[in-house]
């Protein structure tokens, strides 16, 4: 008998060779993984192997709301003075750490847990990846809210 979707596990569909960056990385090496891998979100690694945080590209637009800011209060200074700030704003955001600016209140689901539960998690957090952490809080893949709609449009009668 096939298990329903509800009941089916997040193991099985989660991707496992998951794209992740060590606590301290740069907001550039973050930059340059989700362009290489072509992924939204990356999970942070601690020393220890324990997953610490996720950045995403809803974490970097909200970093770029700030700089947004920053920008605006350029325009009180002269035109000299503003290239340097430019300058040197876009050569220390990239080497800004991506500590600042990931999230670390971590919304995650275990590989046993089932789509209805990752589903509901999703939504309650807003958020559209979980990190899905063993039970030393290592992570052993990455399921998100397009991974779990796409199971849900293939189990639907055609």
């Amino acid at each position: 008998m096939k298990r329903s979707i509800y009941d089916r596990k997040v193991s099985d569909i989660m991707t496992r060779d998951v794209v992740t960056l060590s606590a301290g990385g740069t907001v550039h090496e973050v930059l340059s993984l989700m362009g290489e891998n072509r992924v939204s979100a990356i999970p942070i690694i601690a020393l220890d192997g324990r997953c610490v945080g996720i950045i995403s590209t809803t974490d970097l637009v909200d970093m770029t709301r700030d700089v947004d800011d920053d920008l605006y209060q350029l325009d009180l200074v002269d035109s000299a003075s503003r290239r340097f700030l430019i300058d040197r704003l876009a050569h220390s955001l990239g080497n800004e750490s991506i500590d600042s600016y990931m999230s670390e209140a971590l919304v995650t689901v275990s590989p046993e847990s089932t789509l209805a539960t990752a589903t509901k998690r999703i939504l309650k957090a807003g958020v559209h990846h979980l990190p899905v952490l063993d039970e030393h809080e290592r992570l052993v893949g990455i399921i998100s809210s397009i991974d779990i709609l796409a199971e849900f449009a293939d189990a639907a009668p055609e």
